[in-house]
């Protein structure tokens, strides 16, 4: 449900029904109606900012946020990065959820220092302000948006997008359940997938087909239908009887094989065209 108070103070007619169909975009996007990149964007329009970005950073193993989704909109170069942790600097990580900062601003400020990254965009892109909002803070995930506006705001525009705060902070904590998870495990896919077409050698039939076109030994191609069905090194280890160094050793013979850099690709590999067949678990003695 929208806020009374989401409209800005001051808006035309025009800019209010905008900013109403980002924000519903923006809801719509994060229960699953939409990508959240295409809600990201709508959000982005009706605010009138010319890119945004979505992250998340885990403060105890990452150094800098991972992004969930991107508008690179009317920039002259697309938003590769998010520059939340490099605008709120010293305060990242210390900031209350809902904590909005601008760059316009604080630019003046003497202790805050900005970073060749961001001094980088800014030059790159012709960007004029970023605003930064903290969706979610504590002391092991972080989660921002931010806004590129094309020139800096004024004292009125913060005001406005000051209001709307609230709003989409209170609509991230009521998002579909494990959304910036399914994110990220897509995106790891998808990566798995584009490295593996690239770099690897594809089959035309199934690495564990009854035709074995890997040339895989008995013991490789045991360890590989293991992990198809599911199972870690160490659980390949204690099936087959093996030590865990053994069945590390056989991967690194399946992957000079199969031109697999990882385990993730090397399963891409094994399930991307076709399934095992009971006549190759018969003769390779896997049964």
């Amino acid at each position: 449900m929208l806020d009374s108070h989401v409209i800005p103070f001051g808006g035309t007619a025009a800019r209010n029904l905008r900013v109403l169909d980002g924000i519903a975009a923006w809801c719509g996007g994060l229960h699953g109606s939409m990508p959240l990149a295409d809600a990201l964007h709508a959000l982005s329009d009706g605010l009138g900012a010319a890119a945004a970005a979505l992250g998340r950073h885990h403060m105890r193993t990452e150094a800098e946020p991972r992004l969930v989704a991107v508008y690179s909109g009317r920039l002259q170069r697309p938003l590769r990065r998010g520059h939340a942790f490099d605008v709120f600097g010293y305060l990242f990580g210390r900031e209350r959820a809902g904590s909005i900062v601008f760059l316009s601003e604080l630019l003046d400020d003497p202790i805050w220092q900005s970073t060749p990254e961001l001094e980088t965009w800014r030059s790159a892109s012709a960007v004029g302000d970023v605003a930064a909002i903290s969706l979610v803070g504590n002391r092991s995930v972080t989660d921002y948006i931010e806004f590129h506006f094309e020139k800096p705001l004024t004292r009125t525009e913060r005001k406005e997008l000051e209001s709307l705060t609230a709003t989409i902070i209170r609509s991230w904590h009521g998002r579909k359940p494990g959304l910036v998870t399914k994110h990220f495990v897509d995106d790891r896919v998808a990566q798995v997938r584009e490295t593996a077409n690239r770099n690897s050698r594809l089959f035309d039939e199934p690495i564990l087909g009854i035709s074995n076109p890997a040339r895989l030994s008995r013991a490789e191609f045991r360890v590989c239908l293991m992990l198809s069905r599911g199972l870690s090194v160490k659980g390949v280890a204690e099936t087959l009887g093996l030590s865990e160094n053994t069945v590390r050793s056989h991967l690194r013979a399946i992957y000079s094989k199969t031109d697999a850099s990882s385990l993730a690709e090397l399963m891409y590999l094994i399930l991307s065209v076709g399934s095992p067949v009971d006549d190759a678990e018969y003769h390779y003695g896997t049964q």
